[in-house]
């Protein structure tokens, strides 16, 4: 009976709380290392819709007894939030099957969340050493305008990291520029403007995103693939914050720091003189360098409950656990694109299935092919996550691969088109991919299913 099956799973080292369906209200009031046996008649009761929100909302863990699992009533517990359903006439060893994994699935969420929530637009989680030595470098440069360029692999979160800095600044906005999204004959008016009729297409003065950025912070991301063209008119703006417009006869001066980031070893780039030697010393006053994901897997489980919490509210889901086992997956996997590849990840789980619990089942793990060729790489340079002075030849070496772009591997797609999404969702990955294909419109198009005009549509209506 249910009572002998509560001693069972206390004889597996877990606190079982039961209760029958006249004292079900104290489900709310009690520990949230408990996992709780619930027996169908209570699910019945006026009180249970409110007892099962408090639940869901503190993320514990409760299994249903006394449906037989593949019922309709079994589908419905399921779907309102159980961890499992069991049958009075399930083998003991399947109720013990079922608890361990709900308690373990409960120990993660107190180890992750420590009984509280974490921020939830705040990436920069986990209590690896990389991570405290990369929070510390922000802490301390922040207040600061030190000009920093930052290091690290594609999908690192570089662009995250730059906004940190620039919150700690005082300073307003915050403008980013992609150096490598912009077309070279465009990068210049686009980064200092352009009097009218100063070029085909100029039809009126336009203000440059350096002036857009005066008193506060300007990102330059990818910084390293910036026309070489451009770069003396860049370096001499970093040195005096003075600048001119195409076609203007008059500079302008603006009080603004610059932030850089890129995944390039610019150390190579300046020996190929492919970027310029002055230009990448100006950039490098202060190195903050970002870890790959690999390089601190011990963080993988408050990225996941993070990027799963984020991903529930921006979907409309409902998910408040996750598999143990699905975790250690995450954690023996090694990211090639890093926290961006694993929050797509969680992503796509969560539009393509309904909770309350993300399972090991439903992650598609990548197959092995060109683009992982990095999962093999050690930080070439050899020296930890964290702050540095100046630029030198013992930079880490991010090498091509972190990502399979669109081309590579055209048999094993990245990202398989998902099935019935709504525009609304469609719009919302359609982001996510955009930025992993380094904006190509075709590719991301045939992924979700619709006409590149659509996307194009879409993007310069800002919905994407």
């Amino acid at each position: 009976d249910a009572r002998k099956a509560e001693t069972w799973i206390t004889s597996l080292g877990y606190r079982c709380q039961f209760f029958e369906a006249d004292n079900i209200k104290e489900l709310s009031h009690n520990t949230h290392e408990s996992v709780y046996l619930v027996p169908h008649q209570a699910t019945k009761e006026p009180s249970w819709p409110k007892i099962r929100v408090r639940l869901s909302q503190t993320s514990r863990n409760y299994i249903v007894f006394g449906y037989k699992m593949g019922t309709l009533e079994a589908v419905n517990a399921m779907r309102d939030g159980a961890y499992d359903v069991l049958d009075l006439e399930d083998d003991v060893n399947r109720w013990k099957s079922s608890v361990r994994k709900a308690g373990e699935s409960q120990q993660l969420w107190i180890q992750i969340y420590g009984g509280k929530p974490l921020e939830s637009k705040d990436i920069l989680v986990g209590e690896s050493h990389a991570m405290q030595n990369l929070r510390q470098g922000i802490e301390r440069l922040g207040p600061t305008d030190a000009t920093v360029l930052i290091l690290g692999e594609s999908g690192v979160g570089k662009e995250r990291v730059a906004q940190a800095l620039h919150s700690s600044s005082g300073r307003e906005p915050f403008v980013a520029v992609n150096c490598a999204a912009i077309p070279k004959d465009l990068i210049e008016a686009e980064l200092f403007g352009a009097e009218k009729g100063s070029y085909t297409g100029a039809l009126k003065t336009r203000k440059g995103l350096v002036q857009q950025a005066n008193g506060g912070t300007l990102f330059l991301d990818e910084v390293g693939e910036l026309d070489m063209g451009l770069q003396p008119k860049l370096l001499r703006f970093l040195e005096t914050r003075r600048a001119r417009k195409i076609g203007g006869f008059e500079d302008f001066s603006v009080d603004l720091r610059v932030i850089s980031a890129t995944n390039s070893n610019l150390d190579n780039e300046t020996e190929r003189q492919n970027f310029r030697t002055d230009l990448y010393f100006r950039l490098s006053e202060i190195t903050l360098r970002v870890p790959p994901l690999r390089m601190h897997n011990d963080d993988v489980p408050q990225f996941v409950r993070l990027f799963l919490d984020m991903a529930s509210e921006r979907f409309g889901k409902h998910f408040d656990s996750i598999e143990p086992e699905l975790v250690q997956e995450f954690q023996d996997y090694h990211w090639p694109g890093n926290v961006r590849e694993l929050k797509s990840h969680i992503d796509r789980m969560v539009v393509l299935h309904d909770g309350p619990i993300l399972r090991t089942a439903w992650w598609e793990k990548p197959v092995s092919s060109s683009y992982m060729k990095s999962a093999t790489q050690q930080n070439p340079g050899g020296s930890n996550p964290g702050m540095s002075s100046g630029s030198g030849a013992g930079e880490p070496s991010y090498g091509a691969g972190q990502f399979q772009l669109p081309g590579q591997n055209q048999q094993q797609p990245y990202w398989s088109a998902p099935p019935a999404l709504s525009p609304k969702q469609k719009k919302a990955l359609a982001r996510d991919l955009l930025a992993q294909s380094d904006q190509n419109l075709g590719w991301v198009a045939a992924q979700l299913g619709i006409h590149p005009t659509t996307l194009y549509r879409w993007r310069k209506q800002g919905k994407v």
